[in-house]
């Protein structure tokens, strides 16, 4: 992830009209999906004189950082972000003068905003240190004492829970981004009475806030449980995966499906972007908990494809171990879930893209989007090749791709799918010339049939290359022949007149030595080292 300086803003102060701040104010509540609460105002935004009516200059900073945060996932094209650089650099001056003498809800409120801003702006160490000063300022307050939350009448109990639940969903999601500790203490799912206060106070007022708050509950169970120890342990995974079905069975229906008002608009208006994005955070929260859990078992299963072994000693529980093929088949099954979850979240996005959504520099969106690409990437790397795996592979780079005009963390994540894509390419180009140098040990291919054209629609420098009578390494070389050029030449759409295009063939020499040569630096045992993979799949935070 990336790390870089936000800078000071400046000193000349940029104002946003009271018209821009109502747009700014409306992509805030869009970015934050829910994730944490609008925290700022109601969604009803209120008329432009009370805008700037907040009294205490604390209040007036966090609106602040929310029209910062609206301008920083805005328009890329326009003026927006010197106005976020603005906006956000008085607000962390303000957030700075009574920090440690005048701690309260709203100081709470206001770090967790800040660090919101700053890790969408790919400064992670500033945002950890934001999370950190916003938790221990809840911790200070009170904000984690259940019991007290009873006595409170209903405005001041849902403004509290508000700040504290929107804090813990983003220490949750943000740990497994950061790489990182929680700051607040756990919480098991179905334990904690401020739960069982929201689900009072909040009721379906705020379904994908509720939703998410649940899923992240579930999040900080998942990880507790998979430690070391059992973290490929079969009743365990089936456990928690089973709690996982149980939580989006209890989901509204308002989240599980999506139907914009206006079908045939050039894009999405504000409700149904707001209602979209929120459904989309929710389903990711899902998706990825998932992952979390069948990952070590897709990794165990294509470690053990690579090296050309059977998964035998990927459980240690004897009773488990008892039937070694119903073993294998149950690895198997579960790396396959972690597959398909990769892949919905990846045919989600791109459903979205669709129905005329645009996306946006959403900060955790393109982290679970990346984390997918993870997954379908080495899936295609080690696994057998499925054009489902590749087709969604393509989508959560496409995805990237568009977010990457506002974000430069999401534009390193693209390249990094790139590079893995590449990385794909080459190691199935390996195998493919291991297989050839194989065959051609043993046999020869004798005949190579052309498929009969004119001669105007052949290239002069294919006719100077072929002879009647070619050699035994032209006629290998014409068996290797490159699938994407293979493709386009089966394409109808790529030919014209019913004729396809020849690709030269020319280069296939070249590459055949390059191969026989890249083969005398190779040992016996040429399956890459897969120890980075291993690390990065087993790893739980």
């Amino acid at each position: 992830m990336l790390d870089v300086d936000i800078g000071d803003g400046g000193s000349d102060r940029v104002e946003a009209t009271a018209g821009h701040m109502y747009l700014l104010l409306e992509t805030y509540f869009e970015a934050v999906a829910d994730e944490i609460d609008t925290l700022v105002t109601d969604r009803a935004l209120p008329e432009a004189p009370m805008l700037p009516s907040l009294v205490r200059r604390i209040d007036s900073a966090a609106l602040e950082v929310a029209l910062a945060i609206g301008a920083q996932a805005g328009n890329p094209n326009d003026s927006s972000f010197p106005l976020a650089s603005s906006y956000f650099s008085h607000a962390r001056k303000v957030a700075f003068e009574d920090m440690l003498t005048n701690q309260s809800f709203s100081t709470v409120r206001l770090f967790l905003l800040l660090a919101f801003y700053t890790l969408a702006a790919c400064h992670r160490n500033t945002a950890s240190m934001y999370l950190g000063i916003a938790a221990k300022a809840a911790i200070v307050t009170g904000l984690h004492h259940s019991a007290d939350y009873l006595s409170l009448d209903s405005v001041e109990c849902s403004r509290r829970l508000r700040i504290w639940n929107s804090l813990r969903n983003i220490d949750v999601l943000t740990s497994f981004i950061l790489g990182k500790p929680k700051n607040l203490p756990a919480v098991r799912h179905g334990t904690n009475q401020t739960d069982f206060v929201s689900n009072n106070v909040f009721g379906h007022m705020q379904p994908a806030f509720n939703a998410i708050r649940e899923g992240c509950s579930l999040l900080e169970e998942i990880t507790s449980r998979l430690s070391p120890g059992n973290i490929v342990h079969i009743p365990t995974a089936e456990n928690l995966l089973e709690q996982l079905r149980t939580w989006t069975q209890d989901l509204p229906p308002d989240l599980v499906q999506f139907n914009p008002k206006a079908r045939n608009a050039a894009s999405l208006n504000f409700a149904n972007r707001q209602l979209l994005v929120g459904n989309m955070h929710v389903s990711c929260v899902y998706y990825f908990a998932v992952i979390l859990i069948t990952r070590p078992f897709l990794i165990a299963y294509l470690v053990s494809r690579l090296r050309g072994k059977a998964p035998d000693q990927l459980i240690s529980d004897p009773d488990e171990a008892s039937d070694v093929n119903l073993k294998n088949n149950k690895v198997s099954k579960l790396g396959q879930v972690c597959v398909n979850s990769a892949i919905y979240m990846a045919d989600m996005c791109q459903q979205a893209t669709l129905s005329n959504f645009s996306f946006r520099n959403l900060c955790l969106l393109k982290a679970w989007i990346f984390s997918a690409g993870l997954v379908l990437g080495f899936s295609m790397f080690a696994g057998e090749p499925r054009k489902d795996i590749e087709d969604s592979f393509k989508a959560t780079c496409g995805v990237l791709d568009s977010i990457a005009a506002t974000s430069s963390q999401a534009q390193l994540y693209h390249e990094i799918l790139i590079s893995l894509s590449d990385s794909v390419v080459k190691y199935r180009y390996r195998v493919s010339a291991e297989v050839r140098r194989t065959v051609q040990h043993y046999m020869d291919q004798i005949l190579v049939i052309h498929p009969v054209r004119d001669m105007d629609d052949i290239p002069q420098d294919y006719l100077n290359s072929e002879t009647v009578n070619g050699g035994p390494e032209d006629q290998h070389a014409s068996a290797f022949v490159d699938p994407v050029l293979h493709a386009n030449a089966l394409d109808p759409e790529n030919s014209m007149g019913g004729h396809h295009p020849l690709p030269n063939t020319a280069w296939l020499k070249d590459l055949h030595c390059e191969w026989d040569d890249l083969y005398l630096q190779l040992s016996d045992d040429f399956v890459l080292d897969n120890e980075p993979f291993e690390k990065l799949f087993y790893s739980v935070e």
